[in-house]
């Protein structure tokens, strides 16, 4: 069994696909966490898994504790302090940013990515959990001496009680807490959201977080993608169509799309918001994620990323090879590249260069080359 699959069971946003390609790693899971990734001529061709725009450059993240950076010509691998997987990346500016990975990873880079420390890891994040969840035990032990029987509030203890439980049994293994997404607000203050329904947030750029325990989850599904619009509000998604949107500061009631998951969450330059995910699921929004229409893909394969190119269009990135393209969200055509790996996202480079990642590593095109070959 690969290192992946150990993990976390069927992961989401398409790492269950890069899971197949990673070489099974056997040593203890805290190891990786105090081990460097190793540097390697052949970073670019192991599985990538999220890619940004930082300034001139293209920053990836990606299996084995990979971050890589393109220029116009290059490739350079940074030093990184683990050697575990790592699932999403994020900078607010050409300097500050971060990255995620499994066994709760929380990387920080002050340089553009070019050097790396670690923030935060899954013993840490198990701790904050069973605090959080004996302080939730004795609050709602004393409503409930009080409450006359009221059904509410028991079902509430219990669900502390099993949270107390939960994060009990999740410290045990050692570093878990698998996180799949991250986002920055500005060089302060963040949120990194993971499987089982973690929420982290952060006040002091990174330096100490806070487990986020409002969201209205008890079945505690996966949390695949978190995204800040422009208006201040913030957007959550995740397994079975589920979405949460946090507005000044107070959590809405929660919204589910379809059965389907979804993977990614875009505001284009337009202010519209689009949330994609399993079999070619495509939502749009007008109105910051208060209501959604489906939008009809021409391919069932399941998407994972994107980005938005200076005209304006959109690419989207899927299973099997399959990208899309479109001057709108519903007006798509298919590209089909060489290979049938997924890409699992994008980013658009000057010289209208478009930066493409997945399970078979990087791949870099002009926007030209790229628009003849679509279908």
């Amino acid at each position: 069994m690969n290192s992946i699959s150990k993990l976390v069971p069927p992961l989401l946003a398409g790492l269950v696909l890069i899971s197949q390609t990673v070489m099974a790693d056997t040593a203890p899971l805290g190891d990786r966490l105090e081990r460097a990734s190793r540097l390697s001529t052949r970073a670019a061709q192991s599985p990538l898994t999220d890619v940004q725009r930082v300034g001139d450059r293209a920053v990836m993240v990606g299996a084995n504790g990979h971050i890589l950076s393109r220029g116009v010509s290059s490739t350079e691998q940074a030093d990184v302090p683990v050697d575990l997987l790592l699932t999403a990346v994020h900078f607010v500016d050409d300097k500050n940013g971060w990255a995620v990975g499994h066994d709760g990873a929380i990387l920080n880079s002050t340089d553009g990515g070019l050097t790396w420390k670690l923030q935060l890891d899954g013993r840490a994040i198990s701790q904050m959990m069973i605090a959080w969840a004996e302080a939730e035990v004795a609050r709602l032990e004393q409503v409930s001496a009080s409450a006359n029987g009221d059904e509410a509030v028991s079902a509430a203890l219990d669900d502390a009680n099993f949270a107390l439980d939960d994060a009990t049994a999740g410290a045990e293994p050692g570093p878990s807490r698998p996180l799949l997404d991250i986002w920055f607000r500005n060089a302060n203050e963040g949120w990194a959201v993971g499987a089982y329904g973690m929420v982290l947030h952060t006040r002091d750029a990174g330096h100490s977080w806070d487990f986020v325990s409002g969201l209205d989850n008890p079945q505690r599904l996966h949390l695949n993608a978190v995204l800040g619009l422009t208006d201040g509000s913030l957007v959550v998604a995740g397994e079975g169509g589920r979405l949460y949107r946090q507005v000044e500061g107070h959590w809405q009631p929660v919204q589910t799309l379809t059965d389907a998951s979804l993977y990614k969450l875009m505001e284009l330059a337009d202010g519209r918001l689009l949330a994609l995910g399993f079999g070619g699921t495509l939502f749009q929004s007008d109105d910051r994620g208060a209501n959604w229409q489906t939008i009809a893909t021409p391919s069932k394969a399941n998407l994972y990323g994107g980005t938005q190119l200076a005209d304006g269009s959109v690419v989207l990135t899927g299973q099997g090879g399959v990208v899309l393209h479109g001057l709108r969200p519903d007006q798509l055509r298919i590209w089909e590249g060489a290979g049938k790996s997924a890409w699992l996202g994008a980013a658009a480079l000057p010289g209208e260069r478009l930066v493409l990642v997945g399970s078979s590593g990087l791949r870099v095109l002009t926007v030209s080359e790229f628009r003849e070959q679509l279908k």
